[in-house]
This record gives structure tokens, sequence and C-alpha cells, in this order.
């Protein structure tokens, strides 16, 4: 068997975590011009509102450069909601636009600051994690239902659902299946030193979740650093601690053998959390990581 890769980019992979295009200040028409030269074919749509909203426009722009839509980015504070239906509205706005382009997926992940160092999530009553899950659940069923748009969650480092036993509990919960996302998974779950098989381990453990990929790879040595000096994620993240798609502790050629004995059929977006890097450094970056995963015959 072997995989296939519908390989893709995201706006954080050139810096923009936010609508604005902070922190990298990259402008959205010059993130499609490299995205495009670069060698990408698809995208994420990236924090709502950073490309443009009005659906010809976008579509114009797109067109221009040859690029399609993956999947929209739906990244909430969970932890402000009661239920689904108090974010509901712009889940269907956003919905819309993902359906308006052809694309299958939205991708959603918690920004709720409760994750593994803040020390809250130890007392979370059972009925807590209930309301949360049913959010999770709610979410999935109404954009499958609603507009045929399947919704994958995103375990991420300092959010709701990080560890291992967060994410089983998730999938025991409901039928949501997950955007896997290699770096944040061996940052929470995984050890410091290279060809660590955190990431690789859990999808050949839950192959039948893995319906979305984000590749991203942890340099250990910063890792083991912001342990043994017990630092804060934000404080790793400007340390550079997401790198190079060949230079952290996952191997990526293990992670292509994985994917071929699970027969893999999926995005795969190249996802690099570069907060301090220029628009020139990002450009540089995707270039690397895309010829990287051709080099090791990942991709065609």
């Amino acid at each position: 068997m072997a995989s296939t890769i519908t390989i893709a980019t995201a706006p954080c992979s050139w810096g923009v975590w936010y609508a604005d295009g902070k922190p990298s200040g990259t402008p959205w028409n010059v993130f499609l011009d490299q995205a495009e030269e670069a060698g990408y074919k698809s995208l994420e749509l990236g924090p709502d509102g950073y490309l443009p909203t009005e659906e010809q426009t976008l579509r114009n722009e797109l067109s221009q450069r040859s690029l399609g839509v993956c999947a929209g980015t739906a990244c909430y504070r969970f932890d402000q909601y009661n239920s689904f239906e108090d974010f509901r509205p712009r889940v269907e706005t956003l919905c819309r636009r993902i359906k308006a382009f052809d694309a299958k997926y939205l991708v959603t992940m918690d920004e709720s600051d409760v994750g593994t160092f803040s020390e809250k999530k130890k007392d979370f009553s059972g009925d807590l994690w209930k309301k949360y899950l049913t959010m999770f659940r709610d979410l999935g069923l109404y954009t499958k239902k609603e507009f045929g748009i399947e919704t994958v969650f995103h375990p991420h480092i300092r959010s709701l659902i990080e560890t291992e036993e967060e994410i089983v509990r998730m999938m025991d919960f409901c039928d949501l299946n997950l955007c896997f996302d290699t770096g944040h998974h061996a940052y929470v779950n995984g050890g410091t030193e290279q060809g660590d098989q955190s990431a690789v381990e859990f999808i050949r453990k839950y192959p039948e979740r893995m319906v979305y990929l984000h590749f991203k790879n942890v340099d250990g040595k910063i890792r083991k650093k912001v342990a043994d000096e017990h630092l804060g994620s934000d404080q790793a993240f400007d340390m550079d601690v997401m790198c190079d798609l060949r230079d952290g502790i996952i191997d990526f050629t293990e992670l292509k053998k994985i994917l071929d004995s699970i027969n893999y059929q999926g995005i795969g977006v190249i996802e690099m959390d570069m907060p301090r890097a220029t628009t020139d450094q990002a450009f540089a970056a995707a270039k690397r990581n895309l010829e990287y995963l051709r080099e090791i015959q990942m991709i065609p």
C-alpha cells in the first residue's frame, strides 16, 4: 500500500496567527503569491478575516494563482461558551464560505488557556468535561448535517484537548475524527530525543481517526530547555521550538512508512509555527519543507 497525500499550506506558516496578519504582518496577497511560487496548490483559509471574506474577490485571487481551498479554520475559546448554540452563527458563516470553494473540512481547535502547565484542567469535574465534549460533538454533527462538511478536531498545545488521554476521551465520547498535528502531539506527549515515536505510534494505534494531518516537527534541544526550566509554550514558540521538518525529533521517513502502511488518503498541511519569522524567512522555510517531503518521496 502507499499513501496519497494532498499537500497544502496555511497562513500560520507565514507567521499569520490572527486576522490582522500578526505577528509577521505578511499581507494576504503576498502570502498567496508566495504560496503559489513555492509550489503549493491548496491552502487552509486560516484566521477568519485574514483572506478576503467576499466570495468572488477570494475566488478571483485564488484562481489567478491556481490555488484551491482544502479547509476552513475555526479557533474558538470554548471555555467562554455554554453550548454549541452560543457560537453556531460563527460556524454557519464559515461553513458557507468553505462550501462555496468545494472544500470538505472544517479544522477546529481550542484557544482556551487551560493547558497542561496552567494547572487548571486537573480540577475539572466530570460535568464540565461533558459540557465541552458535547460542544465538540454538536459542532461536528451540525457541519455534517447542514453543509456536508466534516469537522476535524486539532489537539493543540495548552488547550482543552492536548494529551493522549484527553484525545482518547474525546474520541470515545463522539465520532469526531482528527486533524492530527505531528508537532503538537510530540511536544505534549513525546520526549526530546531524535527518533521520537509518540506521533507515529498514535497514528498506528488510531488509523481510522486520521483523516487530516498537519506536518510539523519539534526541536528537541529547545523542548528540553523548556521542560528543564519550566517555561511556558509562548516562550517555547518564541524560541522556535517548531523547526524545519527535516531537523526535528520526528523522523519523517518513519512517518511516511506508517502512513503508507495505513494507506492514508487525505490532506497533509505543511504548517510551521513561526511567530518571529519575517515574511521572507517564512517563504524560504515553506519551500524547504515542500522540497524535503519530495526528497523523501512522501509526495510527488
